[in-house]
């Protein structure tokens, strides 16, 4: 027991002094000196009360409660808590994740990589992440404003510092959720959950509803290859790139994959200085990039927008949509004449780093790869040799798009006690996907009703193809509409987030423009409904479905629509959330508001008027 003790085990010392007399103890006790071992063995003569039976390993040392329990703190999850506390004033919040820190999968990212999309809606809904601000502090719409991955990790500790200031989020980091409790009904008001700390402490969490993320991004530093590697190839993940280039060591470059991971894996190379001849690049299957200056021209005017549109409106079938992006020098494929690529999964690269990308002379696009051997690669159409001491692989593969579109043809976001995030809402856009959910969630009380503006991609119409594209448009479109259909507020919200990409709370953005573009010349309003019509019209002849998501964007017969009780008193030490931020506003921009607004009631009772004058 003394030995025990001194060791720093409490737990050994109360099995030393309960099974002294056995001959086990007895025996590795000779092992020490004569007189510890004479004080050991005479203990068997000394009456002790034996010792309570040790807990089993994780028992339940901690009982909580919450109103959501979230499973994982990236994008998506952190987003998502972000507006279910804003919209929810006294909701509280228990957040769980295995990595020890919130970020998801950019915990684990190549430290190279950045945003593809501007970082002005990137994120969560409270918090800015654009460093390019006008002088009253609002974020400029920058497509070349970028987050590195480091400056996401830091944006996500503020807003988890946000978080535990509002006192109604507790959270987990380094823990794994292990299990429902089996006997928990749907019908109850609360389920019972475990879950172990990184600690290994075991916790029961009473909740009223679980918030699973179904999309599991899984990066290449996180699993092991995808394909049979021999032991003597040189085979990394993308994340250690920067190290192998650094060595000296490699006359070859391997790069695995033709996706934004690959991309960005051949321009570290060339703008590290590594020659063109030295990079080896295999792409299984041509791919379509998006060109982020035309893209996002003039940082997304509506202009930009209106020219999308017509692209989707003007085609017969898909292909010729994308042709038409292409014309228009949105899109881009790696070899100007090469075949048309079957793939479109969002990368989005700038004009000159398409340059760069087309002096690599060695491509090779003989299907996927199969296996990497002690000297040869089999892909799907041919065997090529390699010297294996001075070549390196790097792995930039994904399996089934990172999980982006791995959802049951009957996937449901809202159930009884649960919530299930990972579809798409808002196209390429997880961050405002989220927060709609948050939204939706904070407003409405039926989960019918909430189901019913749920308009998103699931089963066999999830594919990364043009054919994909439209789809995952329409769904967009008819999820805004129904939103703006089935509550006032709703259109409020949407426009005033800015994780939206057209969001008004940005430099250069007003109703006043808005209005414009969707009313004067451009006709945006119109853009949306005659998608919807040709979608659902069998207008592209390559398309004979309406992607499982024909119903009409409102319920019929339209239900009473039963709205959430909103508490303006927060609850939490840290008072409402989230913090205030100071916000110059502008007075021509408040004079044009209260102008349009004045607008659209004055021109009602003039048309009304005119018509009465006439009759």
């Amino acid at each position: 027991a003394i030995l025990a003790n001194a060791c720093d085990a409490p737990f050994f010392a109360s099995r030393a002094i309960s099974h002294a007399t056995t001959p086990l103890l007895i025996n590795a006790v000779k092992r020490f000196s004569n007189s510890v071992t004479t004080y050991l063995l005479s203990l068997e003569n000394v009456s002790i009360d034996p010792p309570p039976p040790l807990p089993p390993l994780q028992t339940i040392m901690e009982k909580l409660r919450c109103d959501y329990l979230v499973i994982g703190a990236g994008t998506t999850g952190m987003s998502w808590i972000d507006t279910l506390l804003t919209e929810n004033s006294t909701a509280t919040v228990i957040l769980i994740d295995r990595n020890l820190r919130p970020g998801g999968h950019w915990v684990h990212a190549y430290p190279f990589v950045r945003l593809h999309q501007p970082s002005c809606f990137y994120g969560v809904n409270s918090l800015p992440l654009g460093k390019t601000r006008d002088s009253r502090g609002l974020e400029i719409f920058d497509c070349k404003d970028l987050a590195t991955a480091s400056e996401i990790l830091n944006y996500y500790e503020r807003v988890l510092d946000q978080f535990k200031a509002c006192g109604r989020v507790r959270f987990f980091f380094g823990a794994e959720y292990k299990q429902e409790d089996p006997e928990a009904k749907n019908d109850v008001s609360e389920t019972s959950h475990t879950i172990v700390t990184h600690g290994g402490e075991a916790l029961e969490i009473r909740c009223s509803k679980l918030v699973t993320v179904a999309s599991k991004v899984i990066v290449p530093s996180m699993r092991k290859p995808l394909i049979p590697v021999h032991d003597d190839a040189q085979f990394i993940p993308v994340n250690d790139l920067p190290e192998a280039i650094a060595s000296n060591k490699y006359h070859k470059y391997v790069v695995l994959g033709a996706g934004k991971t690959g991309i960005d894996a051949v321009l570290e190379l060339l703008k590290k200085g590594v020659d063109q001849s030295h990079i080896q690049w295999v792409i299984s299957r041509d791919v379509f990039y998006m060109i982020r200056e035309v893209a996002f021209k003039d940082n997304f005017s509506y202009e930009a927008g209106a020219i999308f549109f017509a692209s989707f409106i003007e085609a017969k079938t898909s292909k010729d949509m994308m042709l038409g992006l292409e014309k228009r020098g949105i899109l881009a494929r790696l070899i100007p004449d090469g075949p048309y690529p079957e793939v479109f999964k969002g990368p989005t690269i700038d004009a000159a780093e398409l340059v760069l990308l087309r002096t690599v002379r060695a491509l090779v696009r003989s299907g996927r790869v199969l296996s990497i051997g002690a000297d040869k690669i089999t892909l799907e159409r041919e065997q090529l040799s390699y010297s294996s001491p001075e070549t390196v692989f790097v792995d930039c593969m994904v399996d089934t798009f990172y999980g982006y579109l791995d959802f049951k043809q009957d996937f449901t976001t809202f159930e009884p006690n649960r919530i299930n995030l990972g579809p798409l809402l808002s196209i390429f856009n997880y961050s405002y996907t989220s927060a709609l959910v948050a939204y939706i969630e904070s407003t409405f009380l039926d989960d019918e009703i909430k189901n019913s503006l749920c308009f998103f991609l699931s089963g066999k119409y999830t594919s990364p193809d043009a054919v994909g594209y439209i789809g995952a448009t329409y769904a967009q479109l008819k999820t805004y509409g129904a939103l703006g259909k089935v509550h006032s507020s709703s259109s409020k919200f949407m426009l005033s987030s800015r994780t939206n990409i057209d969001s008004l709370n940005r430099s250069g953005r007003s109703l006043p423009k808005l209005l414009w573009a969707a009313y004067g010349p451009l006709q945006l309003s119109k853009m949306g409904a005659k998608l919807i019509r040709k979608v659902e019209g069998g207008g592209y002849s390559d398309i004979d479905h309406t992607f499982g998501i024909g119903r009409p964007m409102e319920m019929r017969p339209k239900p009473k629509v039963v709205l959430r009780k909103k508490d303006k008193k927060a609850r939490g030490p840290g008072g409402a959330y989230p913090p205030p931020r100071k916000v110059t506003k502008s007075g021509w921009t408040r004079c044009c508001t209260i102008f349009v607004i004045f607008l659209a009631l004055l021109v009602p009772l003039l048309s009304r008027r005119v018509q009465l004058f006439r009759g």
